[in-house]
């Protein structure tokens, strides 16, 4: 499912045109996205919890030539995935 997806079940679950389930979708999604970009967590119960985890610095090989570089620590995001997510994934 991609966001396209989303947005048509958003769509038709909630009785609203595409255009405005588009807009929530991002809304949602841009709220997340700066909130993680603040160096919040964001938490949705019973679905799972988006964090922000710092990568550290490593040594890594340039794949053309061999030469060794250094690789910068950066942020990167991390989702764990809530009770009821897992519950609903082993059923059955």
């Amino acid at each position: 499912m991609n966001k396209a997806d989303l947005t048509e079940q958003l769509s038709i679950k909630a009785s609203i045109p595409k255009i405005r389930a588009a807009n929530y979708v991002n809304i949602v999604m841009d709220t997340i996205q700066a909130a993680l970009t603040a160096n919040e967590k964001v938490t949705i119960s019973d679905f799972g919890t988006f964090t922000v985890s710092q990568r550290r610095q490593f040594k890594g090989h340039n794949p053309k030539n061999g030469a060794v570089i250094q690789v910068p620590s950066r942020r990167i995001p991390v989702f764990r995935a809530g009770k009821g997510l897992k519950e609903a994934l082993n059923v059955g």
